[in-house]
């Protein structure tokens, strides 16, 4: 897949990037580090979704992860995307750029998660901004609400991306789109 890729980020992989996000009618994606609302089916969208393929993250929503389970992902790889010394447990490793994220996130794939063809991308704002030009799918649950928020999801250009799929809930709905290439 690296081929269609945008040629000013050079990714060797053969695993399709997806971004998954849950984000309200108003683009926010968090408050103080937190989700601002409460979809049960959505973290569970996420857990099936995301099980057993490497998920890349920023600092903070790993932080935020650990201080709700008390662990990173199970069952997962996690990929903590930051320019700080952090200890990792066994299934989270540390790297300090999005060409480095991508090759750990490759080998775990290849080495932990049976060669799954996936790696997830799942934020922060400034970690989904980065990936943006070269992710291939998004899994986003669109939330129809519109609460306050420190923090959002990057504008994006809707005419370069085909809805895929579309579930519709009461309140919520998830939905796959695909980069028109």
């Amino acid at each position: 897949m690296s081929d269609t890729r945008d040629a000013t980020l050079a990714f060797e992989t053969d695993c399709e990037l997806v971004g998954i996000v849950a984000v309200a009618d108003n683009g926010v994606i968090g408050r103080d580090g937190d989700m601002p609302w409460h979809v049960p089916a959505d973290l569970q969208h996420f857990k099936e979704t995301t099980m057993n393929h490497p998920v890349i993250m920023g600092r903070v929503t790993y932080e935020g992860i650990l201080e709700t389970l008390g662990e990173p992902l199970p069952g997962r790889t996690t990929v903590v995307l930051t320019s700080r010394d952090l200890e990792t447990p066994d299934n989270a490793v540390v790297a300090n750029g999005l060409e480095e994220a991508v090759d750990r996130a490759d080998t775990a794939a290849q080495e932990h998660h049976g060669d799954a063809d996936r790696i997830f991308i799942a934020g922060g704002a400034t970690v989904y901004e980065g990936f943006f030009p070269v992710l291939d799918r998004l899994v986003v649950t669109e939330v129809h609400d519109e609460p306050d928020g420190d923090t959002f999801f990057p504008a994006w250009d809707r005419g370069s991306w085909r809805e895929a799929s579309r579930d519709e809930h009461d309140g919520f709905a998830f939905v796959e789109y695909v980069r028109e290439r």
